[in-house]
């Protein structure tokens, strides 16, 4: 039971510290920690129906008798404790086990610990009290032996607790993956910035040589219709515009939403255009676009140097399978001649 009202204190530690802004940067957004929050919560509130189903121990003050399967042997775990002391675990095979005959040196020779020796004593008075009751139905666990009081304790169901363990296991799990998750979104953004930003840089060279103000270039929708990061963050930065924000401003903004040193470079040659005038800004773009598309030209003989190391692999395997094709016929009828 004490591991459901631990875990209830780790949920409930999580959700003030999630309202102090005191959680650590791995629990992600509030959006996973309320995810974490829902599945601890779920497990542990599931983990402890079980355990106050079946999970309670047993105890047995008054001895206990248990049936002997007709189907064969079976092994029961209990704790024992002799005049109210705990005198440790005991398992309990029905029926009990027959001493073999073996190369082995006596028992009472070997030297047993401390555990070992009260275990032997207890399952020794076991074997002498059923001996007695000579029952072939039962097998007994006494109250009462050489006038000191016994009482069998039977371990509960420990599936309850289990299960809400895991579930806490469970929601940090789901917590981790969704928040990388969220990185490797992030990465992916930045390399489809990184990726679009030559083309990008080309065209708004293109707009302005032909006589449009760095305001008036709108890019529209792409062809394919779908949605990169950089032509949003543009139409963003023109809706800003639109709604009253300052050129400049939405120009700053414009860099630090894309989070690129090029993109900050580009804001930064717009806010110079702003102050000093676009005499030279068709010249700075030019040499922009020039420099990014060999920056692009030298990415791309990285991912394909990348690309080739990663079909080593797979080609040593291939190789490995046409080697195994020619070699194990030969092999066949060489041995079968």
């Amino acid at each position: 039971m004490w591991i459901h009202i631990v875990i209830f204190m780790v949920i409930l530690g999580a959700v003030l510290a999630g309202k102090l802004g005191r959680l650590p940067p791995w629990t992600g957004n509030p959006k996973g920690q309320k995810l974490f929050i829902l599945v601890a919560l779920a497990g542990n509130i599931i983990g402890m129906l079980l355990t106050f189903q079946s999970g309670k121990d047993t105890v047995y003050s008054s001895g206990y008798r248990m049936e002997k399967a007709e189907t064969g042997a079976y092994e029961e775990k209990f704790n024992v404790s002799v005049d109210g002391k705990k005198s440790g675990s005991l398992y309990v095979q029905v029926p009990e086990k027959e001493t073999e005959e073996s190369g082995e040196e006596p028992a009472a020779e070997k030297k047993l610990s401390e555990e070992q020796q009260r275990e032997k004593e207890l399952q020794d008075m076991i074997v002498q009290y059923n001996q007695k009751k000579n029952d072939p139905q039962y097998y007994y666990l006494p109250d009462e032996w050489n006038g000191k009081h016994l009482e069998w304790q039977q371990p509960g169901d420990t599936t309850g607790s289990l299960l809400s363990a895991l579930g806490l296991v469970a929601a940090a799990a789901v917590v981790i993956a969704q928040k990388r998750e969220e990185q490797a979104a992030q990465a992916r953004r930045r390399e489809e910035m990184l990726m679009d930003y030559p083309g990008l840089i080309m065209k708004f060279t293109l707009l302005v040589q032909a006589g449009l103000t760095a305001r008036k270039v709108d890019y529209g929708k792409r062809k394919d219709g779908k949605k990169r990061a950089a032509y949003e963050e543009i139409r963003i930065a023109c809706y800003e515009m639109d709604s009253g924000i300052s050129e400049a401003e939405a120009y700053r903004r414009f860099g630090e939403r894309c989070g690129q040193v090029k993109y900050k470079t580009l804001s930064t040659l717009l806010i110079q255009n702003l102050q000093k005038g676009s005499r030279y800004l068709s010249d700075l773009l030019e040499k922009e676009s020039v420099e990014a598309w060999e920056e692009r030209k030298r990415k791309a003989r990285v991912l394909g140097d990348t690309a080739a190391t990663k079909l080593l692999l797979p080609m040593i395997m291939m190789l490995l399978v046409v080697m195994a094709v020619i070699m194990l016929p030969a092999c066949l009828s060489f041995y079968g001649g």
